[in-house]
């Protein structure tokens, strides 16, 4: 996640500020817990899914904490809903920043909580001001889609895990299971997983998938490509700085070549 200056990247709201938020609480340090339950309670409204539902109450928690640590130990809350998003937006009240000084402030690397923001959410901002610094973050409301499903086949001397629906706190597990079994069958797995009919994941979606990928890598003989990856998702995929822990590829066949090439 970046500033204004680029490095936090912002496509524009899903909701619209100019409507009246739906949540609006000032928070402090011993607010925090309060804070999480309200968020709670309106992610479970508006109809996120349980692991999305977790999600937002985890990025708004950290960008609070960061309000509270880092600003005037106190700021505020207010969130919108649209039919398409949840819409959120933290504010400090602390002190300005320099220009150039908002992640100094507000940590953005690896292992900080800014950086998990940026995992999880689907939208995120981050600006510095006279009056202190404002996060907007945006969850998504996904229209439902098809059940969660696995189909596996083999494609060339590849194996293919076509995974359907939405991977998250649900079903994640299947997937880290299947992949084991299938490890567990061959230590020289050529293993395509077929990502082209994932409507959307959560915080457990992804850590499944490194840690497939994990799996793969500590097998020598193993190698794993993902396959048709949906644009929005492998933008986000890219944003949250988690792309280069995969091999990526437009289609499944275009996964087998990569797979079945002299090295």
């Amino acid at each position: 996640m970046s500033t204004d200056g680029g490095r936090w990247p912002h496509r524009g709201p899903l909701a619209d500020p100019r409507d009246p938020p739906v949540l609006d609480q000032a928070f402090d340090a011993d607010s925090l817990y309060a804070l999480r339950a309200a968020v709670a309670a309106h992610a479970t409204q508006a109809g996120l899914p349980p692991g999305r539902a977790d999600d937002l109450v985890i990025a708004v928690h950290e960008l609070a904490a960061n309000a509270v640590r880092h600003g005037a130990g106190h700021g505020r809350l207010r969130v919108w809903k649209s039919d398409r998003a949840l819409l959120c937006e933290i504010s400090d009240d602390g002190l300005p920043a320099a220009p150039d000084d908002a992640t100094a402030r507000w940590r953005a690397e690896p292992g900080h909580g800014l950086s998990l923001v940026r995992q999880v959410a689907d939208q995120a901002s981050l600006r510095s001001g006279p009056s202190g610094t404002l996060a907007t973050i945006s969850f998504a409301l996904g229209a439902p889609g098809p059940p969660f499903s696995l189909d596996q086949r083999h494609l060339d001397g590849c194996a293919v895990l076509a995974v359907t629906g939405s991977l998250d706190l649900a079903s994640a597990a299947r997937l880290t299971d299947a992949i084991a079994a299938l490890l567990a069958q061959s230590e020289d797995l050529r293993l395509v997983v077929d990502l082209s009919g994932l409507t959307g994941w959560d915080s457990s979606g992804l850590a499944a998938l490194i840690t497939a990928q994990q799996r793969i890598s500590a097998t020598p003989a193993a190698q794993m490509v993902l396959a048709g990856l949906p644009g929005h998702l492998a933008e986000h995929l890219h944003e949250a700085g988690l792309a280069g822990r995969h091999t990526l590829a437009d289609t499944t066949p275009a996964a087998v070549t990569i797979l079945t090439s002299p090295p």
